[in-house]
């Protein structure tokens, strides 16, 4: 079969502690899990998280001063779907 469609919906919240981060977005029925990329640019997401049974996830690892920049990706056992649209955080 085909790999999950885009995730949608993709929120990142900053703390007041500006270390820390949630991005939540909107699960899709039937997948395994996501992929949550992230970096300091929209063309630098070298960190990740894996995540399952879950939409949301904590982010303790950030520096205060410069924006992030996530994104979200679906799996299953089809393979890897398309990422979601690159959502920053200042």
């Amino acid at each position: 079969g085909p790999p999950p469609a885009a995730v949608t919906d993709v929120q990142v919240a900053r703390g007041h502690d500006r270390r820390n981060a949630t991005v939540t977005w909107k699960p899709l029925p039937g997948v395994q899990g996501y992929n949550v990329r992230w970096g300091i640019g929209p063309d630098k997401l070298y960190s990740s998280w894996l995540v399952y049974r879950k939409n949301s996830v904590p982010i303790r690892s950030l520096n205060v001063d410069p924006p992030y920049y996530f994104t979200v990706e679906a799996f299953d056992a089809h393979g890897v779907g398309p990422q979601s649209g690159i959502v920053s955080a200042k």
